[in-house]
């Protein structure tokens, strides 16, 4: 036999009818794999949901108990918070009073001399 030849049985196809269960194969794993998808996104998407809840729960539980806080220390100091926010209100007044202050213009700038 030389080289370049192929052996006879190799190049014998027999002529049949196509296997239509072989058609179905490729078709069930398909529809398979793609069950496995939805559900892995959907137990992904029941994961990510129950930990945003989870997550915003403990946010607002926090933030309740920071409002509860801050209306127990306001009762219990008031004259510390009404000097407080008279010393905020100062500093800001002075800050903003400053940055927004014009120089005079002078003489010459007045009339345009």
């Amino acid at each position: 036999m030389k080289t370049n030849e192929y052996p006879r049985h190799a190049l014998d196809i027999p002529h049949q009818a196509p296997d239509m269960s072989r058609l179905d194969q490729p078709r069930q794993a398909a529809s398979e794999i793609a069950q496995q998808v939805t559900d892995t996104v959907k137990d992904a998407a029941q994961h990510a949901t129950q930990a945003a809840k989870d997550l915003y729960q403990s946010a607002a539980t926090r933030a309740e108990d920071t409002l509860v806080q801050s209306k127990q220390y306001v009762s219990a100091n008031p004259m510390a918070i009404v000097f407080g926010a008279f010393a905020l209100g100062l500093t800001l007044g002075c800050t903003l009073g400053l940055t927004h202050h014009r120089q005079e213009p002078t003489i010459r700038e007045r009339f345009r001399w």
